[in-house]
């Protein structure tokens, strides 16, 4: 495989000098008695550089894509080359890149069907890294999309729009129930001594209109706000832990009694899942409203059919 671009020998000693640099600020900040603060803004702004860096260079050194001037993919069906390199952008955790590489079609002006590089990086189909997406919903799980773009900007650098917050989360969230429902059933050795299924109801701010159908329960609210009811369900198992009253009451009030939190056992392969009420074809153009807290509940007793084990008691 051709090399797409040639590599200066000072592209390494660039990263390099970025090391440096990061050394010599660090020694300053020391010496001129800065605050931790400052210097920990410093030194983040810095190593975000450096990963920028680092990323142009190894796509950089992937070469060009070139296979040939036709590839034969396993379906029998043959590609042809791209007449030219053709401009790739990608956006990851530290900023925004490009590179050029040939890429492969069934003929001119039809749609891609491979890019070798791609492929060979395991790039995603979109603009977005894989983990640039994964960060992005750490922010937008626990707040309004607008907020979670504010806080991205200001730990990564990086303005990213509420749209593609959005977009990139309702992409993700189609995957999560092919991902629980693959899932193997965990191993009767590593299960604890009760089995225990949970459910409660979570309002979930919607568009308006989204928010309004269908209910969740009877008829719709005189004034439904912009909140849908999902249910969300769990089952977990866990060890017995025994306690006196003395216990139960110094954890109720915090009191510095209690024993180490440490000592609690841990829940073991905890599943949740998170179920709107849908309408469903129920055939001669009638629709049937199933509730999520029976979607829910439905999902945990599969899951207690397939974990419960002989004589293991069960809480719910």
């Amino acid at each position: 495989m051709k090399i797409a671009h040639s590599i200066p020998a000072n592209k390494t000693e660039k990263l390099v000098d970025l090391a440096i640099e990061l050394q010599e600020f660090v020694d300053q900040a020391a010496a001129d008695g800065e605050s931790l603060y400052e210097t920990e803004k410093g030194i983040l702004a810095k190593v975000l550089k450096m990963g920028h860096l680092a990323i142009n260079r190894l796509l950089q050194r992937q070469g060009d894509g070139d296979l040939g001037p036709t590839v034969q993919t396993a379906d029998g069906v043959e590609l042809q080359r791209s007449e030219s390199p053709v401009e790739r952008p990608l956006r990851t955790v530290f900023g925004e890149h490009t590179f050029d590489a040939y890429v492969y079609a069934p003929g001119p002006k039809q749609k891609i069907a491979l890019r070798p590089i791609d492929a060979r990086l395991n790039l995603p189909a979109g603009k977005y890294s894989y983990l640039l997406e994964e960060f992005t919903q750490y922010f937008c799980v626990e707040q309004a999309f607008g907020q979670a773009a504010d806080a991205f900007q200001t730990v990564l650098g990086q303005k990213l729009s509420v749209d593609t917050l959005e977009r990139t989360n309702q992409r993700v969230g189609e995957q999560a129930r092919d991902y629980l429902d693959a899932l193997p059933t965990p191993p009767v050795k590593e299960e604890g001594e009760v089995l225990v299924a949970t459910a409660d109801g979570k309002g979930v701010p919607l568009i308006r209109d989204n928010a309004q159908a269908p209910p969740v329960h009877g008829p719709k609210p005189s004034r439904p706000g912009n909140r849908r009811m999902a249910t969300l369900a769990c089952v977990y198992s866990v060890d017995a832990y025994v306690r006196s009253a003395e216990d139960v009451v110094a954890a109720l009030f915090r009191d510095e009694r209690e024993r180490d939190a440490t000592a609690r056992p841990q829940p073991c392969h905890k599943r949740m899942t998170a179920c709107f009420p849908t309408l469903e074809d129920a055939g001669s153009e009638d629709e049937l409203l199933i509730r999520g807290d029976i979607q829910a509940w439905s999902w945990a007793a599969e899951q207690i059919d397939q974990r419960r084990a002989d004589g293991q008691v069960l809480v719910r």
